[in-house]
């Protein structure tokens, strides 16, 4: 059993932990970076203008540049009509990105830096010693440190540690699935998002990697056999996607970014419903955030309080409004009517909606 010391640990090989040994290596601040190698990434996400504004600062999105498809448009539909009940134009801020050339493009940007060191184990159990943690890997290793960063999802050890982990009594289902690009589905490779606002579920749609895939969200109870049962043109063009449940017991009620001394980034801290896409605009947030900080003070530990601070007074608010959106959109019978009228004759200001969104939290603008 090895047994070395680190001031500093990430935990998490994904996006967020990315980010943070990203964060590091940019600072030259040592670090043990456990990241085991990881399966491909499926998907995409979003890339609304919060997640734009969090990249510059980081210095990530001028590489990350060529893996952008643009979005022009946001189209929010009703299967029985052939007008959209709402758009926006958000061309030339707002794109998307395939979750893997996000993840790729993040490491080779810090590859050479020695100032982290990549270890591909997992650590599997942390146990809290009065002035220290012990991080014990899938290899039996012992790593010992007084600070952790964990990026290892809602569910993960890091989370666990802070006695933080909520089983939320919502039953909300959640599918994820994509498509490529052939030629009798090209219709729906648009430049655009694509909500669509059915009773009591609900499909959203958007291309990324050079339009050539389609990355697809379908919310709600039998929403799979509605799709699939539903006369509406272009979804008969879906019946193919294979769709993946989305675990959603562990979305917690209240963020959390530390307990003790180890800080959360990412699903982590703020496991998101995805009715926003703003769980991986949040993740970014998180990340120049925490530059921020840490180029200011030279102190690791008063840094660490210190972005937790700044992230904990603005998340909640957010999710708050993921999940308030979600439950509008899973609005069934006449109260479904009642939205896409309002919607439709503009009684409801969307726009104005995500712009609070995307832009009042950005910490480019405090």
């Amino acid at each position: 059993m090895q047994k070395e010391v680190s001031e500093l640990i990430i935990v998490g090989d994904g996006i967020a932990g990315s980010l943070a040994a990203y964060v590091c290596a940019k600072l030259n601040i040592k670090a043990l970076w456990f990241a085991p190698k990881n399966k491909s990434l499926n998907g995409a996400i979003q890339v609304p203008p919060n997640s734009i504004d969090a990249l510059k600062g980081l210095g990530i999105f001028k590489d990350l540049k060529k893996h952008l498809t643009p979005i022009s448009m946001i189209r929010v539909r009703d299967p029985f009509l052939k007008q959209d009940l709402s758009s926006i134009d958000v061309n030339n801020h707002y794109f998307s990105v395939s979750r893997q050339e996000l993840l790729s493009v993040i490491k080779s940007s810090f590859k050479k830096n020695s100032s982290v060191t990549v270890l591909e184990e997992r650590i599997i159990s942390i146990e809290n010693r009065s002035n220290c943690y012990n991080c014990i890997t899938s290899l039996g290793n012992v790593f010992v440190t007084k600070l952790i960063m964990g990026a290892d999802g809602s569910d993960g050890v890091c989370r666990l540690q802070t006695g933080n982990i909520d089983q939320n009594s919502n039953k909300t289902l959640i599918y994820r699935g994509t498509l490529s690009a052939k030629k009798d589905n090209r219709a729906l490779f648009q430049s655009s998002i694509n909500l669509w606002l059915n009773d009591g579920w609900h499909l959203v749609y958007y291309p990324y990697s050079e339009f050539n895939y389609l990355n697809l969200i379908l919310v709600g109870k039998n929403s799979i056999e509605k799709l699939n049962k539903s006369p509406q043109e272009e979804f008969k063009k879906l019946h193919n996607v294979e769709w993946k449940l989305v675990k959603t017991s562990k979305i917690s009620s209240e963020a959390i970014y530390n307990s003790g001394q180890i800080f959360l980034i990412g699903d982590a801290a703020h496991p998101i419903y995805p009715h926003l896409a703003q769980g991986a605009a949040q993740t970014f947030l998180d990340g120049f955030t925490l530059f921020k900080v840490l180029s200011s003070n030279n102190d690791i530990n008063l840094s660490l309080i210190e972005y937790a601070k700044i992230r904990t007074a603005t998340i909640n608010r957010v999710k708050d409004m993921s999940y308030l959106s979600g439950e509008v959109f899973k609005a069934k019978g006449t109260i479904a009517k009642i939205r896409n009228n309002l919607l439709l004759n503009n009684y409801l200001d969307l726009e104005n909606f995500l712009n609070k969104i995307w832009e009042k939290d950005s910490p480019l603008n405090k």
